[in-house]
């Protein structure tokens, strides 16, 4: 069996009402008992009233009997030793034979005025009050059937109700206002939960309070808007993944394909096909381990430790440097490319060797790619000590003197397989990523980096790498 779902606001309402019920029944509580408290207090007087009435006519030679209280009262004797010398009342309601261990008059014997309300045998349902004092060798009691009365003061005065009623209109205002002020925030998280579930493009229109949950309610809908960006980001990236992947597949496969097929293929043709579709395979290789980069820097960017994915360690920059070039010499060679490198044997910095190095081989790869050929590469470096912590930065200025970029693109040359229609399109190769990956390890070593026009013609980079240890 479906439960049945009650609304919040509706919940809300009966708590209220069962409060209020409660407030009620503690004031109702409340009123009777210091209404009995009154009665009791009042009926005790009057007892104590008519004790020394009864005193004074025994004073005055009057027979006990003779004794006339008001109608309801009555009174008992007794002697010092607890045996009842009279009673007025007409019939026996089960007086104690001795009343010494009465209540009342157990503290009478002190010396005291006793008062004991209970129920008489005879009379089960009714109360009695009983009032008794010690007057010489005598035990004087009066006593009185007891019955609730309000207190003069509520008889009198009707406005005590009208406060009591004023109070509880307020309470109920006041109350109403709290649910208003509650469920408000309720309705706002219906109206994000609402918003999300459709496109998110309402949000903004969504208003929050200005309070913690209203903290909360905006960052939530920061935090959707973010995932959004991220998923259509993560979808435009799959999608130019598979577009970059599907050129060199294709290539291979259609170079494989026709050496397959071609039965009367001579040495010399197969060898030149097979060297197309090492090259498209080499491309393709290229382009996986630089996708792994990306993504292993992204994971490292929302880590909060990134060493575990990049080990750190004291690199010498020019051995890098060195490295690279031994790699990728033969580049330089065949397109008349200088590389001039004014980098100290004695530069170091605590980083990541695998990412320096990509670094530093993908700017000279894009001006190999995309400078055109017999131009000049210079890298120039400094250090600058940060301030108060005692670490220090290696400023980095890296130009060519290449075909350079159009000012509007300046700007974009950093996003992952951007490419500039004009000198830099397919034909070269690139897969729009290696720009990428230079700026993102630049962010793993806490630097950043800005691309400029050369005067002359060219492009300039400069950036900056923090040492690790002195800035993690």
């Amino acid at each position: 069996m479906k439960k049945l779902k009650l609304k919040y606001r509706y919940r809300l309402v009966i708590y209220l009402l069962i409060l209020l019920a409660l407030l009620a029944l503690f004031f109702v509580l409340y009123v009777s008992r210091q209404s009995r408290g009154y009665s009791i207090s009042a009926l005790q007087g009057e007892l104590k009233g008519a004790i020394s009435q009864v005193l004074d006519s025994l004073a005055e030679g009057k027979d006990p009997q003779t004794i006339a209280l008001p109608d309801g009262f009555g009174f008992t004797l007794a002697d010092t030793s607890g045996r009842v010398l009279y009673d007025s009342r007409q019939k026996d309601i089960s007086i104690p034979d001795n009343i010494l261990s009465l209540s009342e008059i157990a503290t009478a014997s002190r010396g005291v005025d006793g008062s004991a309300l209970r129920s008489a045998v005879a009379e089960p349902d009714v109360e009695y009050l009983y009032y008794a004092r010690k007057a010489g060798n005598l035990y004087v009691r009066s006593y009185s059937k007891f019955r609730m009365s309000r207190p003069a003061q509520l008889e009198k005065d009707n406005n005590f109700f009208i406060l009591i009623a004023i109070l509880l209109g307020a309470l109920i205002v006041s109350f109403i206002y709290i649910l208003r002020r509650l469920y408000k925030p309720l309705k706002t998280y219906s109206e994000l939960v609402s918003a999300i579930k459709e496109d998110g493009s309402k949000l903004s229109l969504i208003d929050f309070e200005n309070d913690e949950l209203g903290d909360v309610g905006r960052e939530i809908a920061s935090t959707f808007n973010q995932l959004e960006v991220a998923k259509k980001y993560k979808q435009q990236m799959s999608h130019n993944i598979a577009h970059e992947l599907k050129t060199p597949i294709t290539g291979v496969r259609a170079y494989l394909e026709t050496i397959m097929e071609s039965e009367d293929m001579t040495a010399q043709q197969m060898r030149k096909f097979v060297s197309k579709a090492y090259s498209q395979a080499l491309r393709l290789s290229d382009l996986v381990n630089e996708v792994s980069t990306l993504n292993k820097l992204d994971e490292a960017s929302e880590s909060m430790s990134s060493e575990n994915l990049y080990k750190v360690d004291n690199v010498n920059i020019k051995e890098c440097l060195d490295a690279i070039l031994e790699e990728i010499g033969y580049k330089l060679e065949k397109h008349g490319i200088v590389f001039n490198s004014r980098i100290s044997s004695r530069l170091r910095i605590n980083g990541s060797y695998d990412l320096i190095y990509s670094l530093f081989k993908n700017l000279i790869d894009n001006s190999i790619e995309h400078g055109g050929d017999n131009i000049e590469i210079t890298l120039d470096a400094g250090i600058d000590q940060v301030s108060g912590d005692g670490g220090y930065k290696i400023n980095f200025t890296y130009s060519d003197t290449g075909k350079g970029v159009p000012p509007e693109a300046l700007q974009r040359i950093f996003e992952r397989f951007y490419r500039i229609e004009e000198g830099r399109t397919r034909k070269t190769g690139g897969s729009g990523l290696g720009l990428a990956i230079v700026k993102n390890a630049v962010a793993f070593h806490k630097g950043t980096i800005t691309a400029s026009e050369k005067e002359g013609g060219g492009i300039v980079f400069k950036f900056s790498l923090y040492s690790l240890d002195d800035r993690s």
